[in-house]
């Protein structure tokens, strides 16, 4: 491991890519940090996942700005600005995002997720979403997943929106 040092981002810096339905921005990578990776992500209704667990790293979202539903083994929690949601390895889980754009800031640990959606997505040089930004299907997704220790269980989880949408 190269030898750790402070990391300070100003807004809009780090590795930027769209992927994974959104565009997540890594503030924190494996190379600098031992334990956590940390993602700034801007979530749209495209960032919908498949229900799925991971078996390497625990998941945690603190919600910026905006609202999402997660579903964390079977329970639902409603995240609005200053929530949190933590998924421990292991635990099935998905999400939905209630108002678009929402932001949110993801935490794993350990770290290593961030290669992850950066694998399966394209850099992110505008602020303009590319035409078909989406989740990978499951036959594309499963794959790349299984090499991280992501397990892919089922579709997403579909409700109403707060908007009818």
């Amino acid at each position: 491991m190269a030898e750790r040092r402070p990391v300070a981002l100003g807004p809009g810096e780090g590795t930027a890519a769209w992927t994974l339905g959104g565009r997540f921005t890594v503030k924190l990578d494996s190379a600098q940090s031992e334990g956590v990776s940390v993602l700034e992500v801007l979530a749209f209704r495209t960032a919908e996942p498949p229900l799925h667990v991971h078996h390497r790293e625990d998941e945690s979202w603190y919600v910026l700005d905006g609202q999402m539903t997660f579903y964390v083994d079977g329970a639902a929690h409603v995240a609005t600005p200053g929530s949190f949601v933590f998924a421990p390895k292991g635990f099935a889980h998905t999400f939905t995002v209630d108002v678009e754009p929402t932001r949110v800031l993801l935490l794993a640990s350990p770290s290593g997720f961030e290669h992850f959606a950066l694998e399966v997505g394209v850099p992110a040089d505008t602020d303009t979403p590319p035409a078909d930004l989406a989740v990978p299907s499951p036959d594309v997704l499963g794959p790349i997943a299984g090499r991280y220790g992501i397990e892919i269980l089922g579709p997403p989880r579909r409700i109403s929106h707060p908007d009818g949408a």
